[in-house]
């Protein structure tokens, strides 16, 4: 058997170690975390497919803990729209999710059959499939020996195929989903050491119960929310919001999500087919008081062809 050499083992653990101590932090939300979710669900719920019953197209990008170098930043773009008015829904979603020196790039594809109910409740039933394509970029890092050959190339990771199942049941006021957006847990990917293999992460799974319902005060529009994040390894994660609709233009509410942060939200409807949003994350929890919160910036688009389908302000 090949001698380990101790010095070359010790040099790559002290630049790798805290690659993955930042990826273990992050461990318990390999899926994107969002504020303004009760606007967009389509990154954790394929029923949510076809459910505004016009064509959806939605961009959020995230800064998260916005004072640490190299912490947590998403971008994502999702689309969605009904095939069939009474039947079916379809979307898709591309997410870019960024922490550290690591890259992980997502493309799922949705597709919900739809029921109606006399009462003008409808349920549906999503599906999903795509895949995850992770790397490390080991050619960053600073290195006081350039051929090393830990760090001569990135680590590629393999794309990682998933799928994922999603019920969404709402009506002109309210709505109930539960999904599990990924039901397999691949591994990450691999570090070759010496000829000693070791298995990064695998992928959590999680699972979302989200919630909410639209009460009129007068001339005001309140909508409470919530999502409860069940993740496997990690604590139970709740968000609770409130949101207020003024003059069927601007939203303005806050969020609370347990141990972790406040929110602040602001949505203004621009005009019947484009909304604007903007949410920050005030920290509670040991390491989001020190890392100056979380910035959330969400725009969303309706490019309807029919001025009667035309649903302004949108609810959820």
């Amino acid at each position: 058997m090949k001698p380990i050499n101790q010095y070359l083992v010790l040099r790559k653990l002290f630049w790798l170690v805290p690659a993955l101590l930042l990826a273990q932090l992050a461990q318990a939300q390999q899926d994107p975390m969002y504020s303004m979710y009760m606007w967009n669900m389509m990154p954790i719920s394929p029923g949510y497919a076809g459910s505004s019953d016009v064509l959806n197209v939605t961009a959020i990008s995230r800064i998260q803990w916005a004072a640490i170098q190299g912490a947590p930043t998403t971008h994502s773009l999702s689309g969605h729209a009904p095939i069939n008015r009474q039947t079916l829904g379809a979307g898709a979603s591309l997410t870019y999710d960024q922490i550290g020196r690591s890259t992980t790039t997502s493309f799922f594809g949705d597709v919900a059959y739809r029921m109606r109910f006399r009462n003008k409740t409808r349920l549906a039933l999503g599906l999903s499939a795509g895949f995850n394509h992770a790397q490390i970029a080991n050619t960053q890092v600073e290195n006081t020996n350039p051929n090393d050959p830990t760090f001569l190339n990135d680590q590629s990771g393999k794309i990682l195929p998933n799928f994922g199942f999603g019920a969404f049941l709402w009506s002109k006021k309210g709505y109930v989903g539960l999904s599990v957006p990924k039901l397999l847990r691949n591994y990450m990917g691999k570090i070759n050491t010496d000829g000693v293999v070791t298995q990064l992460s695998k992928e959590a799974t999680h699972g979302f119960l989200t919630a909410g319902y639209v009460f009129p005060l007068g001339t005001v529009i309140f909508k409470p929310a919530t999502m409860i994040r069940m993740t496997e390894g990690a604590p139970l994660s709740v968000d609770v919001s409130a949101n207020f609709l003024f003059m069927e233009k601007m939203w303005v509410g806050a969020a609370y999500r347990n141990g972790d942060s406040v929110t602040g939200i602001f949505s203004f409807q621009i005009t019947d087919q484009f909304r604007a949003g903007y949410a920050y994350d005030f920290g509670i929890s040991k390491l989001n008081r020190r890392a100056n919160g979380a910035h959330e910036i969400m725009l969303s688009y309706d490019p309807v062809f029919s001025r009667e389908r035309v649903r302004s302000p949108r609810y959820f």
